[in-house]
């Protein structure tokens, strides 16, 4: 498998197309960056990546300064790194857990911390945040130890980050 190939198949099954770029890293292994011009269109990815017999990695997301969010799944199919990126102006995707079960925790992560909702995701229950904090918590900027425990002795060294972060 390759990337033209993977190309191939997923030309004919997006509707609004798709930039690709192809690269390799500094020992030569190939990778794809795949740019969906719609959201949807992730359905058709993640049905050629089941196709080969592939797998979700990770996924990431991140809210844009106009609030929007950048998702960008991870894909390994034989070694071959697919990365394939969407936007939302909505705060919700289209769950392709159904489809690759290997993204279900990757689905429910954005969902936890960036309150990104993948519809049709078969799991609603959180993964390690407590249910008092609200959906999205990395939407703002918190300090990791008030993330993880609630609670911090002194938010000192946070209160300069992010004085740092507004100059």
């Amino acid at each position: 498998m390759n990337i033209e190939e993977f190309n191939n198949a997923i030309k004919s099954k997006t509707f609004a197309g798709y930039e690709l770029k192809e690269d390799k890293d500094s020992y030569g292994n190939a990778s794809a960056w795949i740019i969906l011009n719609d959201k949807k269109d992730i359905e058709a990815v993640a049905n050629a990546v089941k196709a080969y017999k592939g797998r979700c990695i990770v996924a990431t997301a991140y809210k844009n300064h106009s609030g929007t969010h950048t998702v960008i799944y991870h894909f390994d199919i034989e070694g071959l790194i697919i990365n394939v990126q969407l936007e939302t102006d909505d705060q919700s995707i289209v769950s392709i857990t159904p489809t690759l079960p290997s993204a279900n925790w990757a689905e429910r992560e954005i969902r936890e911390m960036y309150g990104v909702e993948p519809i049709g995701h078969p799991d609603k229950d959180r993964l390690f945040l407590d249910y008092s904090l609200a959906k999205g918590v990395l939407n703002e900027y918190i300090s990791l130890s008030k993330m993880q425990l609630g609670v911090s002795e002194t938010d000192i060294l946070w209160e300069n980050v992010n004085k740092e972060i507004k100059q």
